[in-house]
């Protein structure tokens, strides 16, 4: 599904009214019957009130209290100034709701006495839509602290008021919604944090835009859901045996590290590769080796063996991790996957990816990325979708950045930002679980944003599973191995007979 930020939008909204001749009203009546579907459907309310802005946000705002008075609904109506002028086609939202009967209150009468919205079932933020970038001030940011310290739900018309659309940013007052009904296309200010935060729970409504119309239209990020995972899962063929299935290298292990690159390996078996391979320091052992990992010394590798390879878990930084890395960076055609210590072995290597030859994945947290750019973590954090796009670019990788909303970009498609994971996930080991899982996917054979992108989807979506089987608190990593595959399974056909 693609993403949009604020140009886009509005490019859709010229669009549809040049092209496919919709007015504006239109497109206004659909966004507000969207939020009043869901009002109604989530909270049949008896009464409710509606904080409305100056724009055209507003507009849905006077065109949904309509439609909730019609349906015998209650309605207070706030705005800046009574009777202030609106954009054309919300002026006419709030002529029509007005000839109806509803009053309009100044946000002045709100905040002398917050006590108003006591009596009511549901609030409405429809105070700012996508335009709006820096921070919320003055009389507006009484009203959203005001709608913040009120015990009731709040649903935000397109977008919380206060969170940047293109950004995610919150750098004053914004609105806590409990639900978020947003039109057209998500935006990325609402999958990406904290503007995710704030967004609650997000619906995206259509609202009549043309199907050729969404389709067609460029965007600069994208997301996806269950229901698209299946074209990017490798299907394994009825004559599949374990050559044909991809073989996995995993260098990695240290002493007292020897459970990163296990991790790995066996979330590359569980991705479906055929064969992995744990490629230790010479003398180095498993004390528990899995039985379905086979295990060789560095010594006796012989890369030609592998149809990818994930470097770094468990590694550290030795001289002799440095050199091994040297070497794989250097390796022609095989897909690589930098991970953890080789992350770091990197940071180190001036110019690194001149050295480089492709394919390669890298898989920073914050603080590696941070590393490796040569920026503070708290930088890397303030410019997370910026960064994506500029090294992915700068190094030629496919690069994973994880985190809340983990990124993937590649310098050419547009970036992917991920929805699923949840703080269970913030434990040892889950990391190493992604790079192997990832991999294995690359030794099956799929492009590495592809991979990329379906094994971060499925981490994390094996994260919220056994949050949700086990509690958010005390999961392990290996508790992510075996709800891999059954959430590999959702983007899979049956095969029940």
């Amino acid at each position: 599904m693609k993403v949009a930020i604020a140009r886009e939008m509005r490019e859709l909204d010229r669009r549809a009214m040049d092209e496919y001749h919709y007015p504006g009203l239109l497109l206004m009546e659909h966004a507000a019957l969207a939020v009043f579907q869901r009002i109604q459907e989530r909270f049949r309310p008896e009464k409710a009130a509606i904080i409305c802005g100056k724009g055209n946000n507003a507009g849905d705002g006077w065109a949904l209290a309509r439609l909730l008075k019609l349906s015998g609904v209650a309605v207070m109506v706030f705005s800046p100034e009574v009777g202030v002028e609106l954009p054309p086609d919300a002026e006419t939202n709030r002529r029509m709701a007005r000839r109806l009967g509803l009053a309009e209150q100044p946000w002045s009468a709100l905040l002398a006495a917050p006590e108003l919205l006591a009596s009511c079932n549901v609030l409405v933020d429809a105070l700012l839509g996508t335009g709006f970038h820096g921070t919320v001030t003055g009389e507006m940011a009484a009203v959203i602290d005001t709608l913040n310290q009120v015990a009731l739900p709040v649903v935000a018309v397109d977008l919380p008021s206060g969170v940047e659309a293109d950004t995610g940013r919150v750098e004053g007052p914004a609105v806590r919604a409990s639900l978020t009904v947003t039109f057209g296309l998500p935006k990325v200010g609402l999958l990406v944090y904290p503007g995710r935060e704030y967004a609650g729970e997000v619906v995206v409504d259509r609202i009549g835009f043309p199907p050729p119309l969404l389709e067609a239209t460029k965007s600069l990020y994208y997301t996806f859901d269950r229901a698209e995972l299946q074209p990017l899962l490798p299907q394994r063929p009825p004559e599949a045996h374990k050559g044909s299935q991809g073989h996995l290298l995993v260098v990695g292990g240290a002493p007292g590290m020897t459970g990163a690159p296990v991790l790995a390996g066996l979330a590359g078996l569980r991705s479906g590769a055929g064969l992995v391979t744990i490629g230790l320091r010479d003398g180095l052992v498993l004390s528990e080796k899995p039985l379905e990992l086979l295990v060789k010394p560095w010594s006796e590798l012989k890369w030609d063996t592998y149809d990818a390879i994930v470097a770094g878990p468990g590694l550290s930084t030795q001289p002799d991790g440095a050199e091994m890395i040297e070497t794989i960076l250097k390796l022609e055609g095989i897909p690589r996957l930098f991970d953890a210590d080789a992350l770091n072995l990197l940071a180190l290597t001036p110019h690194w990816w001149e050295k480089a030859r492709r394919p390669i994945v890298l898989t920073p947290h914050p603080g590696e990325m941070a590393r490796l750019c040569g920026l503070s973590t708290p930088e890397v954090q303030a410019d997370r979708l910026g960064l994506v796009r500029a090294k992915s670019k700068q190094w030629r990788v496919t690069l994973v950045l994880k985190g809340a909303a983990t990124l993937v970009g590649n310098g050419e498609e547009p970036i992917y930002i991920n929805t699923t994971g949840n703080p269970a996930l913030a434990t040892g080991g889950t990391g190493d679980v992604l790079a192997g899982l990832i991999g294995g996917f690359m030794a099956q054979g799929l492009p590495l944003s592809a991979a990329a992108v379906a094994g971060v989807y499925l981490h994390g979506a094996a994260g919220d599973l056994a949050a949700g089987e086990i509690g958010a608190a005390g999961i392990l990593a290996g508790d992510l191995l075996p709800r891999i595959p059954r959430v590999m399974k959702w983007g899979r056909p049956s095969v029940d007979r």
